[in-house]
């Protein structure tokens, strides 16, 4: 016998073994896994979920906390802020008053003197410096309620009786939330808008690049003492398209000093019976039927309808969940996006790993010169 018999009449002996040992362990793995783990039945939560149950309470809790503070009315002035502030008449005042103390009545000689205005910085006192009346308290204050601000204090000054004081801000400094990661524009972004929400200011910064994933990670201002608080992994897809009285759980509202990471994608691993097991990168939207078509698609004795994803969160949680790939190519389920790290394998089918392994044995064994395969 020639060693190409050799070597096929082992490779025969190893796939017969394969489909005994088969026989009799599916349909005790079977069993196992149509069991819930002792995770799953702690938490009983959505197919898919990326939000640790701890994550869950602690945005519970800062939603309930934003949501009952009072409302702002929109940007609030704070320290380093510039702000360009315009008083027509106040230069025509002032001249005014300066001949008036120098006892001159000669009449200006122009039809009119220019409006004052000038770009100021807010100090770090939280003030500006108005010409002729002195420091006005800027921070904490809207546009509006510094117009009103500035306007009492020249007619309190006695320079004008009826002043039309315009501010704007023309640099946002103080209440700004950090928009980083795989984001079209990152950076700094104020909260102009009132009620502004985490999703708002990703759409602010230009929306997610084609490298984000489904993580933000959601670091939220006035949490944790002694240094910056735990992230909080939110999922991009679900607070970017809320439903529902969920949305105002997965989009929390945002605050000054807040930081929001959209994570890049990352990858996942696909395993079991597919033709090209290996490490696959997440692109956005990937979902389970995406990862298997990506490593190839299912081999002959694929389990399609208990595909198992082992999914670990940053709490430590094992979020493991089975999905009946049949179902969903049938429209009767939604299929499951998936995220960085994930494992995603696809065990045996007993009816079908047999007829695999027959055909493996005589294909092996059935050779013209033990090298060339009749069929």
């Amino acid at each position: 016998m020639g060693p190409g018999r050799k070597h096929g009449g082992l490779r025969a002996a190893v796939a017969f073994s394969l489909v005994l040992g088969c026989a009799e362990s599916c349909a005790v793995h079977r069993a196992e896994r149509a069991k819930p783990s002792d995770t799953q039945a702690r938490n009983p939560v959505a197919v898919g979920e990326l939000i640790s149950a701890r994550d869950r309470a602690r945005l519970e809790a800062i939603v309930a906390a934003r949501v009952a503070a009072p409302a702002d009315g929109g940007y609030r002035i704070g320290p380093d802020d510039l702000l360009d502030i315009r008083i027509p008449d106040l230069l025509d005042a002032e001249s005014s008053s300066a001949r008036a103390a120098q006892g001159s009545a000669d009449i200006p000689t122009v039809a009119g003197a220019p409006a004052y205005q000038q770009g100021l910085r807010v100090n770090a006192h939280g003030e500006v410096k108005i010409p002729t009346v002195g420091l006005v308290a800027a921070e904490g204050r809207t546009a509006t309620e510094l117009e009103q601000e500035i306007a009492a204090a020249v007619v309190k000054a006695g320079i004008l009786k009826n002043p039309q004081v315009t501010v704007l801000v023309a640099e946002y400094r103080s209440r700004v939330v950090a928009v980083i990661g795989s984001v079209e524009r990152p950076g700094l972004y104020p909260l102009t808008k009132p009620g502004a929400t985490v999703a708002d200011l990703v759409w602010a910064a230009g929306g997610p690049n084609r490298e984000a994933g489904r993580v933000v990670e959601f670091v939220p201002a006035g949490e944790g003492k002694g240094g910056p608080p735990a992230p909080i992994r939110l999922d991009l897809e679900a607070m970017l398209h809320p439903m529902g009285a969920e949305g105002q759980i997965i989009n929390p509202p945002a605050r000054t000093g807040d930081v929001v990471n959209v994570v890049p994608a990352g990858s996942v691993l696909v395993d079991g019976w597919v033709e090209k097991p290996g490490s696959y990168p997440v692109t956005r939207g990937l979902t389970v039927t995406g990862a298997v078509a990506a490593a190839g698609g299912f081999s002959f004795a694929a389990n399609k309808r208990e595909a198992t994803v082992k999914r670990i969160l940053p709490s430590g949680e094992d979020r493991s969940f089975v999905l009946d790939l049949e179902a969903v190519a049938e429209g009767r389920i939604q299929d499951v996006p998936v995220t960085d790290g994930d494992v995603l394998r696809l065990p045996a089918s007993t009816s079908r790993v047999i007829p695999w392994g027959m055909w493996t044995v005589a294909k092996e064994m059935v050779h013209v010169g033990g090298n060339v395969l009749l069929f």
